[in-house]
């Protein structure tokens, strides 16, 4: 993309994504290691084995190396936005999110039970039979889910600053949203 536009990823992110969406909580940062605004802390064990790891504070942390893979950083508010734009059709040619939204299995593949991946988008099946799309996230001391329904009508993004759970410990708090109405 940065080839054929001539300009950078965030550039464009910001031309097309960011500022048409009135996103203001978010940003590619590069390499600067400090996130802007109001934000948690991030804690991590840093993957540790050991049975009672210690605990740091790893807020402040160069995140390019993951460039567009993780690097941005947002709120949840705008992570609503965003995927209720996407899904509505305000940011891509329906032939487009067509193709983003042909699944396949996650079965086997040591990823969260019950979800099919897409391009970018996942679907993931509740046990009440509601399904919901969007993504997830994770870095080190952050874990953050934004799914809804597929007409972007009923949406959740919730946030975690502990890394040592997964994102599977959100399928209490979507099973709690969508499945118990």
């Amino acid at each position: 993309m940065e080839k054929a536009t001539g300009r950078t990823f965030a550039q464009e992110l910001g031309r097309t994504v960011i500022r048409p969406l009135g996103l203001t909580g978010t940003s590619l940062p590069g390499t600067d290691p400090k996130i802007r605004g109001a934000h948690p802390v991030h804690y991590s064990t840093l993957f540790s084995q050991d049975p009672k790891p210690a605990v740091h504070d790893v807020t402040d942390m160069n995140q390019s190396f993951s460039w567009t893979a993780g690097g941005a950083v947002s709120t949840t508010g705008d992570l609503n936005r965003f995927f209720t734009a996407l899904f509505s059709g305000q940011l891509l040619p329906q032939a487009q999110l067509k193709e983003m939204v042909k699944t396949v299995s996650t079965d086997g593949a040591g990823w969260i039970p019950g979800t099919r991946y897409g391009l970018g988008v996942f679907e993931q099946k509740l046990s009440c039979g509601v399904t919901l799309w969007g993504n997830g996230g994770a870095t080190y001391g952050s874990w953050s889910y934004a799914l809804g329904t597929r007409d972007g009508k009923h949406r959740l993004a919730t946030q975690v600053n502990g890394d040592w759970a997964g994102l599977s410990v959100f399928n209490q708090v979507l099973e709690a949203e969508f499945c118990s109405r």
